[in-house]
């Protein structure tokens, strides 16, 4: 076989053969007669029980965001409204005074011209 045709017959059945080699080679890894490693073993027992747990983790978590959001927003939107009472009442109080102050004591008033 040339070069040429040997990698073709690699390419095509995962093997090598050669004149000069008589031996069949592999030259991929057969993983079907090892067996995993720890590591792998470990974390593919571990992920598949995780996602949902992660999942829900998740949600709950945004929900409580959410819901301190909302509680946030009404309580400043409370203490807005009491400072609007607050200033309304101020503004109440400022016209009463004004008022009282700007009643005349004497008669009326003439009235004048545009020039005089």
């Amino acid at each position: 076989m040339s070069a040429r045709s040997c990698h073709t017959f690699l390419r095509q059945t995962g093997r090598l053969r050669c004149r000069r080699n008589a031996v069949s080679q592999r030259l991929y890894s057969d993983t079907a007669s090892k067996k995993p490693s720890s590591h792998a073993q470990f974390y593919s027992e571990m992920i598949p029980g995780m996602v949902p747990i992660a999942l829900l983790g998740s949600a709950v978590y945004l929900g409580l965001r959410l819901l301190q959001a909302n509680l946030s927003q009404e309580r400043f939107l409370d203490e807005a409204r009491a400072r609007i009472g607050e200033l309304e009442r101020e503004v109440e109080d400022l016209r009463e005074k004004q008022i009282a102050v700007s009643t005349p004591v004497s008669g009326p008033v003439k009235k004048r011209g545009w020039l005089w």
